[in-house]
């Protein structure tokens, strides 16, 4: 219960729940009960009213009955679907809203496929925990109304059908065991699925060309199996209460045309009554399976909501801290330490960037370079030691305040769907104008290919960007970089994967990006560090050298071979 308790703060704490809707759902169902049976007791009146002659007033009431049946059957479910969305909505937006503020640690160990059907199919079923409550009062409510109803139509076959209820309840338990079983299994196959596609689907280029779509579709078989075989067996599950049903149904028939034919024929009962009861019955039934079906249904979307609420449990980004004022500062890492899942990748890393000037880290693949700009970006936390800006660790500074003195341009060029526009402006919090824009896009080397695009910075961006070349691409993620003016530049290799003209046209807006602020770049191009004040010399996770180009070049093995290897490339 406690786990109930604080699941249920962590999905809905802050979400506005409609608190009225669900009053008036509440009353609703309460007068459906009443109208349902006195429909049936109308029934049953006009039924043995048409052994003699039907009064107008029977006819007219039966009508208004039989009209108000229909009229609050609407109500409820319009009701009831206004309910759930609007929960659903506020919990789909608030996991929404703490995914955007998880620390990046948190994505390392998901592809996205598990967080995207967390946000899509696993917060629909959100409403539960405050409709499951609603409709097992209801159910029970008119469980009673229909038992009682029963009693007062015939005590001797009242009894007789209370003997639906253990059958009811083996049913029901055996029941909620198997659809909490089925529905489960079915969640995780269909999370495993959609991360096999969403892995892939983002890969299929790389797939056409290297002719793999034989070996994907053969790849892809297991995952559609097993999501088939847990649909079945969630459907299957759904069947059990429809078998139920039927049996408690026939058990209704026997029990009312057998034993209370015979009370009719005695003359105990009036027909009219007897379908009474029987329809009584039947409704009784209904309402008794409802609630062992809520219960299942209850244990099922329990276990699917613990999934959202595990992620609403995760720590947030850390957004206290005092603002940066003074952004020109040299930035010293002091015995930094850091480790993926407990391998560990820097260690003891000590080096300081100065101000305004620019500072290339080179080293081999795995020596750490992009970890240094995921510190500096405070996507993760040093395990051991602490990176100072001027006399304060970063950490202590608010981290909006903290990124907007960083601009990153890296080799991934990251594209949003949208606008040239959009995606030169995006993150921006002020007004840009027109001029301001194509000022920025000539010093990004983006206008002159921009104005001979149809719709120019309105023109759209693919998925990804791929209806532009890398070069293109590039220089659009420059261009958004300069637009926010920050006093740090992080290049992560920003001119790497390009052709030759390509990257000419990149370095051209990369040296307008870096005039009047302080870099730091990942090179791999001696090109490139022949630019820099200050070079690093990464090894395995160590500081092995730093200083001048033409201090390393003459004392750090690692530097003179790097530019034996890359001298052709000036």
């Amino acid at each position: 219960m406690k786990a109930v308790i604080k699941r249920y703060r962590l999905l809905f704490g802050g979400v506005s729940i409609p608190w009225m809707l669900l009053l008036l759902l509440f009353t609703a169902s309460i007068i459906k009960t009443y109208v349902e049976v006195g429909a049936i007791t109308m029934t049953a009146s006009m039924i043995d009213a048409s052994q003699s002659t039907i009064k107008s007033e029977q006819l007219i009431k039966y009508i208004t009955y039989t009209v108000a049946t229909g009229v609050i059957a609407v109500a409820t479910t319009y009701l009831s679907g206004l309910v759930k969305e609007k929960i659903n909505l506020g919990v789909r937006t608030k996991l929404w809203n703490k995914i955007m503020h998880l620390p990046s640690k948190f994505y390392d160990t998901d592809d996205g496929g598990a967080l995207v059907s967390r946000v899509t199919t696993d917060t629909d079923v959100s409403h539960y925990y405050f409709t499951f409550v609603l409709d097992m009062f209801a159910a029970f409510y008119a469980g009673i109304v229909a038992l009682c109803k029963l009693f007062d139509y015939q005590s001797t076959l009242a009894m007789w059908i209370l003997l639906i209820i253990p059958i009811m309840a083996f049913v029901g338990i055996f029941y909620c065991i198997f659809t909490n079983y089925a529905g489960n299994k079915a969640k995780q196959c269909l999370s495993e699925m959609m991360g096999y596609l969403h892995e892939h689907v983002r890969n299929f280029r790389l797939i056409k060309a290297t002719v793999s779509e034989q070996s994907e579709v053969s790849r892809a078989k297991p995952y559609f199996n097993r999501q088939y075989k847990a649909d079945f067996l969630l459907q299957f599950s759904s069947s059990l209460e429809i078998i139920a049903m039927e049996i408690v149904s026939c058990i209704s028939i026997a029990i009312s045309f057998i034993i209370g034919g015979e009370m009719v024929n005695a003359g105990i009962i009036t027909t009219g009554k007897l379908i009474g009861v029987y329809t009584l019955s039947g409704m009784l039934s209904v309402r008794i399976a409802q609630i062992f079906s809520q219960f299942g249904m209850f244990s099922q979307y329990n276990g699917t909501l613990k999934h959202v609420a595990d992620i609403m449990e995760q720590e947030s980004e850390p957004v206290t801290g005092s603002i940066l004022e003074e952004t020109s500062e040299d930035i010293r890492f002091e015995h930094v330490e850091f480790a993926y899942h407990r391998a560990p990748v820097l260690k003891d890393v000590s080096f300081v960037i100065p101000k305004g000037k620019i500072t290339a880290v080179i080293g081999s693949n795995g020596a750490g370079k992009s970890t240094l700009f995921k510190l500096l970006e405070r996507m993760y936390t040093p395990e051991g030691g602490k990176i100072i800006f001027g006399d304060t660790n970063i950490n202590e500074f608010n981290l909006e305040s903290w990124r907007k003195t960083l601009a990153i341009v890296s080799q991934d060029k990251p594209l949003i769907s949208g606008s040239v526009r959009d995606n030169i402006l995006y993150g921006m919090d002020r007004e840009v104008s027109e001029d301001e824009l194509i000022s920025i896009a000539k010093k990004a080397c983006v206008y002159d290919f921009i104005k001979t695009t149809p719709n120019g910075f309105d023109a759209e961006v693919g998925p990804g960007g791929q209806n532009f070349s890398g070069g293109q691409q590039q220089c659009i993620a420059i261009a958004r970089a300069m637009m926010r003016n920050a006093d740090y530049l992080l290049l992560d290799e920003a001119t790497s994967n390009l052709d030759v003209k390509s990257e000419q046209l990149v370095t051209k807006a990369l040296d307008n990006l870096m005039k009047g602020r302080t870099t730091i770049m990942i090179a791999h191009s001696y090109a490139a560090t022949l630019s820099a004040d200050k070079i690093v010399v990464l090894n395995n996770g160590y500081v092995e050298a730093e200083g001048t180009p033409e201090e390393l070049l003459k004392t750090n093995e690692y530097y003179q071979t790097f530019v034996r290897r890359r001298k052709n490339e000036i």
